[in-house]
């Protein structure tokens, strides 16, 4: 399945990229996802995560490590356990605002993308 997502939210890239990029915050705005736990130190490449999601009423353990990373633009993660994949998430400057897009792949649905989630935390946080 390929997920393709974009909205334009109020604020600088770097806000934007704050919530998005940080996997313990996964659980806020992505409504499929459980649990997110570091299993590295900071965000750099090979930095893995280990989740859960819930997909038709039963948990799946998937992870995933940092391909490529630059603050605030681009992060994209292998899903390297529970599945295959990747995620992409870019924030680029649009007008006064910004422009977070998604773009991603695997066999089901381990997500559940909520962007008007994203948006609300990422203008309440200013």
């Amino acid at each position: 399945m390929e997920f393709i997502r974009d909205i334009l939210i109020s604020g600088a890239p770097a806000d934007t990229a704050g919530v998005m990029f940080d996997p313990t915050r996964d659980h806020e705005w992505m409504t499929a996802v459980a649990s997110s736990v570091p299993q590295t130190r900071g965000i750099q490449p090979g930095a893995e995560v280990k989740r859960t999601s819930r997909v038709n009423g039963a948990d799946v353990a998937w992870s995933t490590a940092v391909e490529q990373f630059h603050f605030p633009h681009v992060l994209r993660l292998a899903i390297t356990n529970g599945g295959s994949g990747y995620i992409r998430y870019e924030v680029q400057r649009q007008g006064g605002g910004t422009i977070a897009k998604i773009r991603a792949s695997s066999e089901q649905d381990l997500f559940g993308f909520d962007l008007e989630k994203l948006k609300r935390l990422v203008e309440s946080s200013f």
